[in-house]
């Protein structure tokens, strides 16, 4: 008795395909992105708080430089395929419902980014517990001001869970981009300095430092969030129709 054919069926059309694409793209690159953030704060910072400070420029810039680059680039990779599939999404539920694609992507970056405008400007006061309880209230007016302007009943529960959880991601790429990356540039530059003519660092680096660890250890508690609503996208319907 022969054995049946395996079913397989490659799915026929463009569209299907390209989503299929920009999904994969964005969870290979996410795997990488919040990989290397979970490292920096369950791994390398206790590492280089365990190091002797005559020690750490000779070590540090070495172990962070690439790990730091992939972790920029790996965001920014999400974030665009993340888009890009996101994109995909909104245009079919805004063709099917005869909606408008152009207004949920304007208040999507409108939203999004002053939560990251008002998350910075709490991160300059250098205070941990008004950072987390102050960009935790700016996070949820954020989310809840982006289900109220795109509730118009075309928006399916994929669009919006992506556009909260998204949203939440584009402001860790703005972190990652504007503080983080920034603060350890810096820090790296005097460190290896440092470390081919000893000389004091400068008084800045104390600063910069606490804000982009603050900025770590926020954006990783905040990673837990962003995964359920993506999470939720496809498995529990929360939103729209």
């Amino acid at each position: 008795m022969s054995m049946p054919a395996p079913l397989v069926h490659w799915p026929p059309g463009a569209s299907v395909n390209l989503q299929m694409f920009w999904r994969w793209l964005h969870i290979a690159s996410a795997i990488l992105w919040i990989g290397f953030l979970y490292f920096f704060n369950l791994v390398s910072s206790r590492f280089s708080a365990h190091l002797d400070p005559s020690t750490r420029p000779s070590v540090l810039p070495g172990l962070l430089w690439p790990t730091l680059n992939w972790f920029r680039w790996a965001s920014l990779v999400t974030v665009l395929s993340g888009l890009a599939y996101l994109g995909e999404i909104v245009s079919t539920d805004a063709k099917n419902g005869g909606g408008n694609p152009g207004a949920f992507f304007g208040t999507f970056f409108g939203i999004w980014i002053v939560a990251w405008i008002l998350f910075y400007g709490l991160l300059r006061f250098g205070n941990r517990p008004l950072l987390y309880v102050g960009a935790s209230i700016a996070i949820f007016a954020a989310s809840w001001l982006f289900l109220k302007w795109n509730s118009h009943g075309w928006e399916s529960n994929r669009s919006l869970s992506i556009g909260i959880g998204g949203g939440m991601g584009f402001l860790l790429l703005l972190n990652v981009w504007g503080i983080v990356w920034r603060a350890n540039k810096k820090i790296l530059r005097w460190m290896e300095g440092a470390a081919a003519s000893p000389a004091s660092m400068p008084a800045e680096l104390v600063s910069l430092g606490k804000q982009a660890a603050l900025t770590s250890r926020f954006s990783f508690y905040l990673t837990f969030v962003i995964i359920f609503f993506m999470a939720a996208a496809s498995h529990f319907p929360m939103f729209g129709v």
